[in-house]
């Protein structure tokens, strides 16, 4: 150190900070101008590079808001897990109810209500334990005591649940208030579905009776244990809900939601809901029936183009009609369909052609109604059906219930929804009966309509609409003789004594290739038979908006069942801390 001049020996000292502050006045302008442009740089480039350091440490993660706005054809009536038969009950039911289990993207079983479950050797016995801590929307705590009085209302004939030949002779036993047991007669491979129905509550349905339920105000404001919770309603100045409101259950059990608010909007027909989509009104909607009228960069975003074992065919009622019950005007009918012509004619909307009465059964090649308008002629000509006259439909002396010989035309009513798919679907099969001498006429009804006054009390001659199975295949209760009457779903009221048995045995045999030779069996037998043609198989092509992330669908069972992980969809989001980014010690 130089004492004299008090600074390093051998050096210079920096200027001191306050003869710094009079640089800029030493600096020329055009010296100012490259320093300020300095600083400049310099202060975007560190700014750029925290920035990135920031980002490369930390990932974005869903955030709860934003909401999403859906349309549906029809509006809801029952939101009941127990009482609901129309996809839109059903699809709302799934967003405020849940079950002990649900299904994953891929159709495997995963804890919901469950915290976890085991299944005796013999598989009789289902032992399920509950999660802690759980609760329903109104704060109430849930319990086994909840899952025990669902299954029983539901095992009541009284309530009228379609569930229930699905839960008969099933013992729910409550062995304490987080644990439940079930216990089978027999092995019954699918019932692990069964445990996906929604759960409701003890505290406000145990004194509703019966004759209430259908009516009750829960159906229409419920209280689940889902992801979503009821919030309002709105409707038109006649009396019908125009929308519903739903927000996100701050104490879910699960991950998630992250939407904040899912609003369901309702339109009368299928083209109304393509008006409000087109509006932007809505942002997505399902089925989608005219896909190819979509942009295509609308098609590649947002259009997700779902597994569905859904088959479609046509049911004859040969109770009410005599005609029909002359198994060659039903296997004539088979052969002058063209199932590929059908499936062809939207093949925009996922129709594949059906040879087999199950979705996971091909038919043996001599079993398969191969379209042949000959063949179907030569069928009536050999069974008595006759042109008689200039009108080109035939004709036969049948015996009334006196027996007594009338006149009868092979002249039917066709019965269907007012879904434009479906109803193009008629015409076509309008034409093709046409050709062979068999006069049809289409009667088009709402869905609600044709579910209350033609499905149920089955008052069709021929009803053209879809079969839908679940996750685990199980034909008993669309063709089972037990299941001919509401709300059994054997529309087409077929009864065999030896389908009965193979049904019966299929369902409880744990051996799964024996279950398949005895479906193979059964899919034989309802092929000779004919109490129905099946036409084709469909995808369920579903709509969303390109920005809403955390969507994992694939394969669905019911259309309800694209929303189950909706808790994890998300359009808002946050950056957190990345896994793999440097922890503080």
């Amino acid at each position: 150190m130089d004492e004299h001049t008090n600074r390093p020996a051998g050096g210079y000292s920096a200027l001191p900070f306050k003869k710094l502050l009079y640089l800029p006045h030493l600096l020329s302008k055009k010296e100012k101008r490259v320093m300020a442009l300095l600083a400049l740089l310099c202060l975007t480039s560190g700014t750029w590079l925290l920035m990135r350091g920031y980002h490369n440490i930390t990932q974005p993660i869903p955030a709860i808001g934003s909401s999403y706005t859906e349309g549906a054809v029809g509006e809801p009536i029952t939101i009941n897990p127990l009482l609901a038969s129309r996809d839109i009950d059903r699809d709302l039911s799934r967003l405020v109810y849940a079950g002990l289990l649900t299904y994953g993207p891929d159709g495997t079983p995963v804890p919901d209500l469950a915290d976890r479950y085991e299944v005796s050797a013999d598989g009789k016995i289902y032992t399920v334990t509950i999660r802690n801590g759980l609760i329903w929307h109104d704060g109430k705590p849930l319990t086994a005591d909840d899952v025990a009085f669902t299954v029983k209302l539901i095992q009541n004939p009284q309530y009228k649940s379609p569930l229930r030949a699905n839960w008969q002779g099933v013992l729910a036993e409550v062995l304490n208030p987080q644990t439940i047991r079930f216990t089978l007669r027999a092995p019954y491979e699918p019932f692990i579905e069964n445990l996906t129905v929604g759960i409701i509550p003890l505290h406000l349905w145990e004194n509703v009776t019966p004759e209430q339920m259908p009516l009750h105000e829960l159906n229409l404001k419920p209280v689940g244990s889902g992801p979503y919770q009821f919030s309002g309603i709105k409707q038109s100045t006649a009396g019908s809900l125009t929308s519903y409101t739903l927000t996100r259950n701050k104490k879910y059990h699960r991950e998630g939601p992250y939407l904040q608010t899912i609003t369901f909007q309702f339109y009368p027909t299928e083209s109304a809901l393509s008006s409000a989509w087109r509006a932007g009104t809505i942002e997505g909607f399902g089925p989608v029936a005219n896909p190819s009228e979509l942009p295509a960069t609308i098609q590649a975003a947002s259009l997700h183009p779902l597994e569905m074992p859904r088959i479609f065919g046509i049911f004859f009622n040969q109770k009410r009609s005599p005609a029909l019950a002359d198994s060659t005007v039903r296997s004539a009918i088979a052969r002058a369909i063209d199932k590929k012509k059908l499936a062809d004619s939207a093949s925009a909307s996922g129709k594949v052609p059906l040879d087999g009465v199950l979705p996971w059964i091909s038919a043996p090649d001599e079993l398969k109604n191969i379209f042949n308008p000959e063949v179907a002629r030569t069928l009536l000509d050999q069974g008595g059906w006759k042109e008689t006259d200039a009108d080109g439909i035939r004709q036969k002396k049948l015996k009334d219930a006196k027996g007594k010989q009338i006149l009868t035309r092979l002249a039917f009513t066709l019965s269907t929804s007012d879904w434009p798919d479906l109803l193009q679907t008629a015409d076509s099969i309008k034409e093709m009966l046409r050709a062979v001498g068999i006069e049809i006429t289409i009667e088009k009804k709402p869905f609600t309509e044709l579910q209350s006054s033609v499905i149920r009390p089955r008052a069709f001659d021929i009803l053209l609409f879809g079969q839908v199975y679940g996750y685990e295949p199980d034909p008993f209760a669309f063709w089972h003789s037990s299941q001919t009457r509401d709300p059994g779903l054997n529309v087409a009221l077929y009864a065999s004594k030896s389908a009965d048995k193979l049904l019966e045995s299929a369902r409880t045999t744990e051996d799964s290739a024996e279950r398949a030779r005895e479906y193979e069996q059964f899919s034989r037998l309802l092929l000779k038979d004919t109490p129905a043609v099946f036409l084709f198989s469909q995808l369920y092509l579903y709509l969303l908006p390109a920005d809403i992330q955390g969507v994992n669908l694939s394969k669905i069972s019911l259309p309800a069942d694209r929303f189950n992980d909706i808790n994890l969809w998300y359009r808002s989001t946050k950056r957190a801390w990345s896994a793999s980014a440097p922890q503080k010690n």
